[in-house]
Protein backbone atom coordinates (compact mmCIF):
# COMPACT_ATOMS: atom_id res chain seq x y z
CA UNK A 1 0.00 0.00 0.00
CA UNK A 2 2.90 2.49 0.83
CA UNK A 3 4.89 1.26 -2.34
CA UNK A 4 1.66 1.97 -4.22
CA UNK A 5 1.24 5.83 -2.41
CA UNK A 6 5.11 6.39 -3.69
CA UNK A 7 4.48 5.42 -6.73
CA UNK A 8 1.61 7.65 -7.36
CA UNK A 9 3.90 10.62 -5.45
CA UNK A 10 6.31 10.18 -8.01
CA UNK A 11 4.18 9.87 -11.02
CA UNK A 12 3.31 13.01 -9.28
CA UNK A 13 6.28 14.79 -9.61
CA UNK A 14 7.59 13.38 -12.75
CA UNK A 15 4.12 15.13 -14.11
CA UNK A 16 5.08 18.34 -12.58
CA UNK A 17 8.51 18.20 -14.02
CA UNK A 18 7.48 17.51 -17.36
CA UNK A 19 5.53 20.58 -17.52
CA UNK A 20 7.91 22.82 -16.29
CA UNK A 21 9.36 24.91 -19.22
CA UNK A 22 12.56 26.08 -19.35
CA UNK A 23 13.82 29.63 -19.64
CA UNK A 24 13.68 30.96 -22.96
CA UNK A 25 16.97 31.80 -24.95
CA UNK A 26 17.24 34.88 -26.75
CA UNK A 27 20.30 34.81 -28.83
CA UNK A 28 21.33 38.60 -27.89
CA UNK A 29 21.26 38.20 -24.13
CA UNK A 30 23.12 36.20 -21.44
CA UNK A 31 20.87 33.94 -19.64
CA UNK A 32 21.82 33.27 -15.80
CA UNK A 33 20.47 30.38 -14.21
CA UNK A 34 17.67 31.05 -11.94
CA UNK A 35 18.02 31.20 -8.17
CA UNK A 36 18.06 27.92 -6.62
CA UNK A 37 17.89 29.34 -2.99
CA UNK A 38 14.39 30.88 -2.47
CA UNK A 39 14.15 34.35 -0.91
CA UNK A 40 12.80 33.93 2.81
CA UNK A 41 10.48 36.33 3.84
CA UNK A 42 7.49 36.71 6.89
CA UNK A 43 4.46 37.19 5.30
CA UNK A 44 1.76 38.78 8.07
CA UNK A 45 0.16 39.87 5.47
CA UNK A 46 -1.03 38.62 1.83
CA UNK A 47 1.01 40.93 -0.93
CA UNK A 48 -1.67 41.95 -3.09
CA UNK A 49 0.94 42.32 -6.15
CA UNK A 50 1.72 38.45 -5.96
CA UNK A 51 -0.20 36.47 -9.09
CA UNK A 52 -1.81 33.07 -8.20
CA UNK A 53 1.45 31.63 -10.86
CA UNK A 54 4.20 33.74 -8.81
CA UNK A 55 2.51 32.23 -5.44
CA UNK A 56 2.48 28.69 -6.94
CA UNK A 57 6.03 28.99 -8.40
CA UNK A 58 6.98 30.63 -4.65
CA UNK A 59 5.69 27.61 -2.77
CA UNK A 60 6.85 24.86 -5.31
CA UNK A 61 10.67 26.34 -4.77
CA UNK A 62 10.31 25.73 -1.34
CA UNK A 63 9.89 21.91 -2.26
CA UNK A 64 13.73 21.78 -2.70
CA UNK A 65 15.54 20.47 -5.40
CA UNK A 66 18.96 18.89 -6.04
CA UNK A 67 21.29 21.41 -3.83
CA UNK A 68 18.41 23.16 -1.90
CA UNK A 69 16.45 20.86 1.13
CA UNK A 70 13.13 20.67 1.17
CA UNK A 71 11.20 22.70 3.25
CA UNK A 72 7.58 21.12 3.57
CA UNK A 73 6.05 23.47 6.31
CA UNK A 74 6.72 26.79 4.42
CA UNK A 75 5.45 24.65 0.80
CA UNK A 76 2.50 23.85 2.33
CA UNK A 77 1.86 27.09 4.15
CA UNK A 78 2.50 29.10 0.68
CA UNK A 79 0.18 26.21 -1.45
CA UNK A 80 -2.75 26.69 1.65
CA UNK A 81 -2.71 30.93 1.16
CA UNK A 82 -2.69 30.21 -2.73
CA UNK A 83 -5.66 28.14 -2.11
CA UNK A 84 -7.26 30.73 0.28
CA UNK A 85 -6.41 33.73 -1.92
CA UNK A 86 -6.87 32.45 -5.41
CA UNK A 87 -10.17 30.63 -4.94
CA UNK A 88 -10.54 30.21 -8.66
CA UNK A 89 -6.93 29.96 -9.77
CA UNK A 90 -5.69 27.16 -12.40
CA UNK A 91 -3.12 26.05 -9.59
CA UNK A 92 -6.08 25.57 -6.96
CA UNK A 93 -6.48 21.67 -7.50
CA UNK A 94 -2.58 21.24 -8.23
CA UNK A 95 -2.20 23.26 -5.12
CA UNK A 96 -4.72 20.95 -2.85
CA UNK A 97 -3.03 17.44 -4.23
CA UNK A 98 0.48 19.65 -3.00
CA UNK A 99 -0.90 19.77 0.07
CA UNK A 100 -2.41 16.30 0.58
CA UNK A 101 1.05 14.77 -0.76
CA UNK A 102 3.27 16.94 1.94
CA UNK A 103 0.66 15.66 3.96
CA UNK A 104 1.22 12.70 3.16
CA UNK A 105 5.21 13.06 3.33
CA UNK A 106 5.07 14.09 6.89
CA UNK A 107 3.01 11.16 7.89
CA UNK A 108 5.29 8.80 6.20
CA UNK A 109 8.38 10.16 8.03
CA UNK A 110 6.91 10.16 11.42
CA UNK A 111 5.26 6.77 10.67
CA UNK A 112 9.42 5.87 9.34
CA UNK A 113 10.54 7.30 12.42
CA UNK A 114 8.70 5.14 14.39
CA UNK A 115 8.86 1.92 12.33
CA UNK A 116 13.10 2.65 13.12
CA UNK A 117 12.32 3.24 16.47
CA UNK A 118 10.42 -0.09 16.73
CA UNK A 119 13.56 -2.19 14.48
CA UNK A 120 15.87 -0.88 17.02
CA UNK A 121 13.92 -2.16 20.09
CA UNK A 122 13.45 -5.72 18.39
CA UNK A 123 17.41 -5.61 17.36
CA UNK A 124 17.85 -4.51 20.65
CA UNK A 125 15.51 -7.44 21.93
CA UNK A 126 16.87 -9.58 19.81
CA UNK A 127 20.20 -9.42 20.94
CA UNK A 128 19.41 -10.01 24.59
CA UNK A 129 17.46 -12.51 23.66
CA UNK A 130 20.18 -14.42 22.19
CA UNK A 131 23.05 -13.76 25.30
CA UNK A 132 19.75 -15.54 27.28
CA UNK A 133 19.75 -18.24 24.88
CA UNK A 134 23.85 -18.79 24.77
CA UNK A 135 23.54 -18.67 28.62
CA UNK A 136 21.07 -21.36 29.30
CA UNK A 137 22.60 -23.35 26.37
CA UNK A 138 25.50 -23.61 28.75
CA UNK A 139 23.32 -24.29 31.77
CA UNK A 140 21.82 -27.02 30.24
CA UNK A 141 25.57 -28.20 29.22
CA UNK A 142 26.70 -27.70 32.47
CA UNK A 143 23.47 -29.77 34.13
CA UNK A 144 23.55 -32.25 31.59
CA UNK A 145 26.90 -33.08 32.66
CA UNK A 146 26.27 -33.31 36.41
CA UNK A 147 23.59 -35.75 34.94
CA UNK A 148 26.06 -37.75 32.90
CA UNK A 149 28.65 -37.99 36.21
CA UNK A 150 25.81 -38.69 38.46
CA UNK A 151 24.25 -41.73 36.37
CA UNK A 152 27.80 -42.89 35.95
CA UNK A 153 28.41 -42.74 39.64
CA UNK A 154 25.40 -44.41 40.19
CA UNK A 155 25.49 -46.81 37.59
CA UNK A 156 29.06 -47.91 39.25
CA UNK A 157 27.66 -47.76 42.72
CA UNK A 158 25.02 -50.47 41.80
CA UNK A 159 27.10 -52.42 39.76
CA UNK A 160 28.71 -52.94 42.76
CA UNK A 161 25.75 -53.45 45.25
CA UNK A 162 24.91 -56.62 42.58
CA UNK A 163 28.64 -57.68 43.63
CA UNK A 164 27.84 -57.21 47.30
CA UNK A 165 24.44 -58.73 47.33
CA UNK A 166 26.17 -61.55 45.19
CA UNK A 167 28.72 -61.87 47.53
CA UNK A 168 26.36 -62.19 50.91
CA UNK A 169 24.12 -64.51 48.59
CA UNK A 170 27.08 -66.94 48.10
CA UNK A 171 28.75 -66.09 52.00
CA UNK A 172 25.10 -67.15 53.25
CA UNK A 173 24.92 -70.36 50.75
CA UNK A 174 28.46 -71.33 52.30
CA UNK A 175 27.16 -70.91 55.89
CA UNK A 176 24.39 -73.05 54.98
CA UNK A 177 27.16 -75.51 54.00
CA UNK A 178 28.76 -75.56 56.79
CA UNK A 179 25.89 -75.75 59.24
CA UNK A 180 24.70 -79.05 57.58
CA UNK A 181 28.48 -80.32 57.47
CA UNK A 182 28.34 -79.03 61.52
CA UNK A 183 25.15 -81.46 62.21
Amino acid sequence: MYKKRWFVLSLMIMFLMSCASAVPISPDKTVYPPKTVPVIKEKDIVDISMSDTDLFHDAVSYLGNIEVTADYLRARSEFELLVKTYPKSKWRNLSETFIRIIDDIKAYQAKSISDQLLLDKAQADKGRLLQESEQLKKEIRLLNDKQQTEITRLLQENEQLKKDIQLLKNLEIQLQKRERTLR
